[in-house]
This record gives structure tokens, sequence and C-alpha cells, in this order.
């Protein structure tokens, strides 16, 4: 993440950056999210860019990483809270999900993760889970980080108003807690 001069900037400076490049995030189209457009928002030069983020994917990550804060540790925590109670624990999930997708707003800053940098996601993800899981938890975790990532993927291609995502959600609540051959296809 983010380079140690950025961590430098005082707390208020940083908090200017952040804001901005949130809006950057959330505003732009993809095909508009590059270096140039986001040294354009924050008014500084290029070389300055690169004294605060390594590039544009760690720009990004930062202000990701900060704006969803625990959504990817949230399901985990939940589990726990449930007793391992799967079905409470995946409605529990679909609430949280609906919240700080179209509550907080974080629909539109996750277009440019699943658009121009979910490999890089996805390895920085699964690293922190295997240091934490056993084998057989960490490969449960990759199986219901796919259905979720991609339930979100399609709600941002098909532009799910927060209805559609919590009734689509519910479909895939069921069939990861009563398998496929439970339903007609």
């Amino acid at each position: 993440m983010a380079k140690s001069t950025f961590h430098h900037l005082d707390q208020e400076k940083q908090g200017q950056i952040y804001v901005l490049l949130k809006e950057f995030f959330e505003e732009s189209d993809l095909e508009d999210i590059n270096v140039s457009a986001i040294v354009k928002k924050l008014g500084i030069a290029r070389g300055s860019f690169y004294q605060y983020f390594e590039d544009l994917a760690d720009c990004y990550f930062t202000v990701l990483q900060k704006a969803s804060g625990q959504i990817h540790h949230e399901f985990i925590q939940l589990l726990q809270k449930n007793n391992q109670n799967l079905e409470e624990t995946l409605y529990a999930y679909r609430d949280y999900l609906v919240d700080q997708l179209y509550e907080q707003n974080l629909k539109n800053l996750y277009r440019a993760k699943f658009f121009l940098f979910e490999g890089s996601f996805i390895s920085h993800g699964k690293a922190s889970l295997k240091k934490s899981l056993k084998e057989e938890d960490y490969q449960r975790m990759l199986f219901l980080m796919a259905v979720f990532h991609q339930l979100i993927k399609e709600s941002i291609t098909e532009n799910y108003d927060k209805n559609r995502f919590t009734s689509t959600c519910n479909l895939y609540i069921l069939w990861l807690l009563g398998g496929l051959s439970h339903a007609s296809i």
C-alpha cells in the first residue's frame, strides 16, 4: 500500500488526498482511470504521485482498503459471532453487503477492482487468508469469496438496485446451503 512518504504527510493532507481519490475512483469511467487523470484531479505533479504510490494499482488499493475496511474480514467475524452457523452467517453477510454497497456507496468504488485490478486483488486476499486459516477453511473461504465476488460483479455490470441485489443474494445463499441439485435449472 502507499509509500512511506504518503504516510508521513500530515493527517489533514492525507485526508484531502484520500477524499479526492475516492471521489475520482467512484465517479470516473473505467477507461478514464489513469495516473494522468489522477494528478489532474489532485492538482499535483506526476512525480509527486510516484512519491506517494508505486503505481496506479497501489493508489487504487490504498483507497479501496481504507474505504472497504472490514468488508473482507466480516464474513469470518460473523461466522464466529454466529457460532459457526453458516445459514445465519450468510444472511447476516448479505445484509452487511447491502449496507456497504448501497448505503455506503462502495459499489462504484468496487467497479475498478473487478474490471481493472482483479488479478492483483485476488492474490493479495488469498495470501492474507492463507496465513490465518487451515487448508480446508482456506479452500472454503476461496469458494465463498468467488460466489460473492461474482454476485457483486454481476450487480455492477447489470446495474442491480438494492432489492435485486438482495433477492439474487438470497438465491445464492439457498444454493450454497441446499446445493444446486435443489434448484430447477
